[in-house]
């Protein structure tokens, strides 16, 4: 965990969020990959972990990372987005960012960072990249074909993952007609007269694997897919610090009691330091009493009991409610129908990398039934 510099807060404030997808694989005790993408271009739903390796999760740059597994050995951690870029295609400007690190020798076989369970689109070392990395956009012909390489005579990517994590940024600036690789935070090679940027493929858009056969040797933590151009600024704090973003979840439990009758979210903008504006928010269909619950875990409640938790043993109004998060902080208010702001500003002085997970009961006022929303958590960054 870092803290935000100084000269980091005026820069974030003019953000303008458009991620798409940002796994930052935190959450060890579920296969539901949380989305932490903030804006009105976010892909709405969450990732799903599979994987055959002896754990899905290592350490990472900032919290956790998705365990790299071994293409020799046909092991792997994967995560399905839910995403196929042919049913909503991903056009104009792009920017590709994560941290990598080798888990096992990748030898001189093909092997993917990412890519989709159809032949097309998909990002691998070795083959053509040789030591350095290949992001085939859509199939390799036709007048669309976007090809774009960071060669090994530049960036030997494989020697620098086997030293420790790297960072890793594409830039495709469909404006401008360029795209940049950035190592670490410095640009490494820039390609002018490049065409926008077309992620069409047919097929679930996967991190850690492409086509459900090969398998990804490295570690990847924080990876950011978005549909607009980052600044050389912006890859540089991405290099020091992690994204902000937010997202809900639900654990993979039933139903929630109450059926959507409250929901949980945020306005404001993203988590990000010194945004002192964010907010999380309640919404209500009808007039209720709440209890926003909050925490730093969705895996335990107090450290002891896993989670999620069902809700009937402890009280009869909660029967058919799932706890998805601790909650050693508990807030009370009332909505009135319709979303209900809860304040919840990001000091410059906070650390990055927070992560605070909560979530609502209501108590319908008149008629005292119980809803449930899903979970959320809030996480703090650039």
């Amino acid at each position: 965990m870092r803290t935000l510099l100084f000269p980091f807060v005026s820069l974030v404030s003019t953000l303008s969020a458009q991620d798409f997808l940002l796994y930052k694989f935190d959450s060890p005790c579920t296969n539901e990959v949380i989305n932490h993408a903030n804006g009105s271009g976010a892909f709405p739903a969450n990732g799903t972990l599979a994987y055959n390796t002896p754990s899905p999760y290592q350490p990472g740059m900032f919290g956790g990372a998705l365990s790299g597994g071994s293409a020799a050995a046909n092991t792997y951690s994967r995560v399905d987005s839910g995403w196929s870029p042919a049913a909503q295609p991903m056009t104009g400007s792009i920017t590709l960012a994560f941290w990598a690190k080798e888990r096992t020798p990748v030898g001189t076989a093909l092997n993917y960072l990412c890519g989709c369970t159809s032949s097309g689109h998909r990002l691998f070392t070795n083959g053509v990249g040789g030591t350095g990395l290949y992001f085939r956009n859509i199939v390799a012909s036709g007048p669309n074909t976007l090809d774009l390489v960071l060669p090994a005579a530049t960036t030997n990517f494989q020697a620098l993952a086997s030293a420790g994590w790297v960072h890793i940024a594409l830039v495709i600036d469909a404006t401008a007609g360029t795209a940049d690789w950035y190592v670490n935070g410095t640009s490494a090679i820039h390609y002018t007269g490049v065409g926008p940027g077309l992620i069409n493929t047919a097929g679930n858009y996967l991190v850690g694997m492409q086509l459900t056969s090969n398998e990804c040797n490295y570690d990847l933590d924080e990876w950011l897919l978005s549909n607009r151009a980052y600044t050389s600024a912006e890859i540089l704090g991405l290099s020091l610090v992690p994204r902000a973003g937010d997202g809900d979840y639900t654990s993979a439990t039933p139903a929630q009691c109450g059926g959507g009758n409250v929901t949980l979210g945020s306005a404001g903008g993203a988590p990000y330091v010194g945004n002192l504006g964010y907010q999380l928010e309640v919404t209500t269909t009808t007039p209720s009493l709440f209890l926003l619950l909050m925490g730093l875990d969705r895996c335990s409640y107090g450290g002891v009991i896993p989670l999620p938790l069902d809700g009937t043993p402890l009280l009869p109004m909660l029967n058919g409610c799932w706890i998805l998060t601790d909650a050693p902080v508990i807030l009370n208010g009332v909505a009135v129908g319709g979303p209900s702001p809860v304040p919840f500003p990001i000091p410059p002085s906070i650390s990055t990398g927070m992560d605070v997970y909560s979530q609502v009961l209501a108590l319908d006022i008149g008629t005292s039934a119980s809803s449930m929303s899903s979970g959320f958590v809030t996480s703090t960054g650039l």
